[in-house]
This record gives C-alpha cells, sequence and structure tokens, in this order.
C-alpha cells in the first residue's frame, strides 16, 4: 500500500515547523510535501520527516497550488494571517477533491470560510477549519465537557496568555487585528475599559496576568456546532505591556493594502519588544470554563510550551484523524465535532509530553473536585457527533 501524501502550506513558518516534527514523532509512515514562498536554505533535520519542498505563491500560482493538492491525502494550511490571506489554499482544495485542515485563528476569516460548506460538500471533502490550540484543543475541551454535562444551554468562558516571546511573523498582525475586531458591531476601535481587563490567576509557571476581551473563533463556532448559547474570550501577552501595545497598534489607521499594513505592524511590535523586553520567559496559561446551569467543568493548564508547539501539535493529531478517515463530513467543520477520543489518541502520538492540563468538576463556578481527561474521553465515546445548528 502507498503511503499517504500529507501536503504542507505555508511549511517554513514557526506553526508549521511543530507540525512537522508531530508528524515525525508519530512515526506513521508518510510523505511529506512543504510548499512556501521561499524555501528554507538548509534540510530540515533536526526532528523533522524527510520532505520534498515546492516554491509557490498561493496569491499568484494557484494552478500549481491545486496540483500538488491533487497529489495529496490531507492539505494542511499554515499560511497567516488568515484575515490576510483569505481561503486561497481551501479554494484549491476544493477544486482538487483533497480534505484539508488549518490553524486559522482569525474570527471573521473562520467566518469566511465556514462559507465555503456549500463547495466543500460538492467537492465531497472535509474541511476542518481552526485545528490548532485556541481555536482547536479549546474546542474540543469544550465538547469533551458537554458530553458529560446535562442536558440544555451551556456558557463557555476561555481565558489565555502567551509570552510576548512568542510573537513573530504572522502572529502580530492577528494579534492587533483581534483588537479591531474584539466587540462585534463596534464602529470604532474600543477604549482600553470596554475590553474589560481583569486578573486571571493561571496555573504555576504563569501565575496572574491581565487579560482582555479579543474576537476569537470560539465565540463564532462553538454556538453554531453546539449547544453553547454564550461564549466569551479574554487573551492577553505576558508581560500585560504587550497586550497595551497589541492595543495601541490597533489604534493606528491601517494601511489601504493589508500585508502593508501588517508588515509595518510587525516592525512596529519587533521594534519595541527589542528594546523593552527583559523578562525571562514564562510561556502559555490556560482556562476553559464550561458550565450547564450550576454544574461545570474547568480544565486549567500552565506550562513553559511555546505557542509554535502548542499550535502546530494538535495541529498535527488533526492531520492523524484525517488519514485515519475519521473527520467527520463532508462539509466545513469547526474542531468541536470531533470525537474527543479520536483527536486524544492520536495527540499522545504526535506530542512530545508536557502541557500540564488538569480538569475539575464546578459548581456554580466553584471547583469542588479533580476529574480525569480519560474518564471523560470514556463518556464521550458514548455520544454520537453532535448536530451543527446552522
Amino acid at each position: 500500500m502507498s503511503q499517504p501524501t500529507v501536503l504542507v502550506v505555508g511549511a517554513a513558518g514557526m506553526q508549521a515547523s511543530s507540525l512537522l516534527r508531530g508528524l515525525h514523532r508519530s512515526r506513521l509512515p508518510m510523505k511529506v510535501v512543504g510548499v512556501d514562498r521561499k524555501i528554507p536554505a538548509g534540510e530540515l533535520t533536526d526532528g523533522f520527516p524527510p520532505m520534498r519542498w515546492e516554491q509557490v505563491d498561493i496569491l499568484t500560482e494557484g494552478h500549481r497550488l491545486r496540483d500538488l493538492c491533487a497529489e495529496a491525502a490531507v492539505v494542511v494550511n499554515c499560511t497567516g494571517p488568515y484575515f490576510l490571506l483569505g481561503d486561497a489554499v481551501l479554494r484549491a482544495a476544493i477544486d482538487a477533491g483533497t480534505d484539508y485542515l488549518d490553524i486559522c485563528d482569525d474570527a471573521d476569516a473562520t467566518e469566511a470560510l465556514l462559507e465555503q460548506d456549500a463547495a466543500v460538500k460538492d467537492a465531497g471533502i472535509t474541511a476542518l477549519i481552526g485545528m490548532g490550540s485556541a481555536p482547536g484543543t479549546t474546542n474540543i475541551l469544550v465538547r469533551l465537557a458537554l458530553d458529560n454535562l446535562p442536558d440544555g444551554d451551556a456558557e463557555v468562558e476561555i481565558n489565555w496568555v502567551v509570552d510576548c516571546h512568542d510573537m513573530a511573523g504572522a502572529v502580530v498582525p492577528h494579534f492587533v487585528h483581534s483588537f479591531r475586531t474584539a466587540i462585534s458591531g463596534a464602529s470604532t476601535m474600543p477604549d482600553w475599559d470596554e475590553l474589560q481587563p481583569r486578573t486571571v490567576v493561571f496555573p504555576d509557571p504563569i501565575g496572574p496576568q491581565t487579560v482582555v476581551t479579543l474576537s476569537h473563533p470560539e465565540l463564532f463556532t462553538l454556538p453554531r456546532f453546539s449547544r453553547v448559547t454564550r461564549a466569551h474570550n479574554r487573551g492577553g501577552l505576558i508581560p500585560v505591556d504587550h497586550t497595551m501595545l497589541g492595543w495601541l497598534l490597533a489604534r493606528l489607521p491601517e494601511h489601504p493594502d493589508r500585508a502593508t499594513d501588517g508588515a509595518a505592524l510587525s516592525r512596529l511590535f519587533d521594534g519595541f519588544a527589542s528594546r523593552k523586553t527583559t523578562h525571562t520567559r514564562l510561556g502559555s496559561g490556560l482556562i476553559v470554563d464550561v458550565r450547564v446551569g450550576s454544574e461545570g467543568y474547568r480544565y486549567s493548564s500552565g506550562a513553559t510550551t511555546t505557542q509554535e508547539d502548542a499550535t502546530g501539535v494538535p495541529a498535527a493529531a488533526g492531520v492523524l484523524v484525517a488519514l485515519d478517515g475519521k473527520l467527520p463530513g463532508p462539509g466545513a467543520i469547526a474542531p468541536e465535532l470531533l470525537s474527543p477520543a479520536d483527536f486524544f489518541a492520536a495527540l499522545r502520538l504526535v506530542s512530545a509530553g508536557g502541557g500540564g492540563l488538569s480538569v475539575a468538576r464546578t459548581r456554580d463556578g466553584v471547583e469542588t473536585e479533580p476529574a480525569r481527561i480519560r474518564d471523560l474521553i470514556a463518556q464521550s465515546a458514548q455520544h454520537t457527533t453532535p448536530q451543527e445548528t446552522r
């Protein structure tokens, strides 16, 4: 039997490098083709699978991208920011009839990609949108909690922080864009107080950090694909002055050309960081609260994990689920439609360990007793895939 081909677009980027190392750790037979505007000068060998490289500009060489997609069993889109680059890779996957997944973390871009559902279904494929950390793992954790909670409408609160040292490349304009779109329907940039800053205590080594209201795909997808009726997302950078920098940059006039705007924002952020950043890197923190009435579950983590690993490793797990033929579909879907059992089984194969995720039962928002992920997965396995609500 021939080995399946995985096509990774944006393969020279940070998140893609972590995805590639995850695929290599799985030791599963596959061929990997990397696509990027610029091919790395040296061969990637340290923890990476053997690869074939193709130099392609996805915005001007759609025909070449389509032909490469046609060779693959699954296409992984690691380009960004997604609000800027749009749906070029998804359109190529649709034309080629090849399953697709990405790590899209822009709320408006996620909505636009999911609107391709009819075309994705007509092509007979599945497009998994937002298969990173947040969104991605967060969505599946919410699904896992809902499978273990009573019937009824659910509420979700997501709080996260990442270290400013992880802000590079496309991550910067994405972060700024999250401020510009933080309040749905707002015609002007929100003032700082409108973002409702608050202190959240994350597990060690992260500790208390300031988070603010930001737009995020889970706020759109969870009410669409699950029984969540209210969702809130707050995030920030460590230290907090870098969060404030992102907010200040978002208040600058936007350049008419989005690519120029994104490049300028990255330069401004990098210039500030290079002069002002003196703290030792801490890592990232995540708290996800899921509640139905008074009952709930709270997931918490604090770890030195880099953002690229937190994003790329879950994406690698999504690739294994796709290669195993376990993506629900056809259609354009969000991660909360995946089977938690399938995802976590794949995650064990691609993970290097660590992460420090814990879970506890809650009543009226107060932790009552610890729980175990494996027990929640066992209970979740008795549920069928939830039907999307549109």
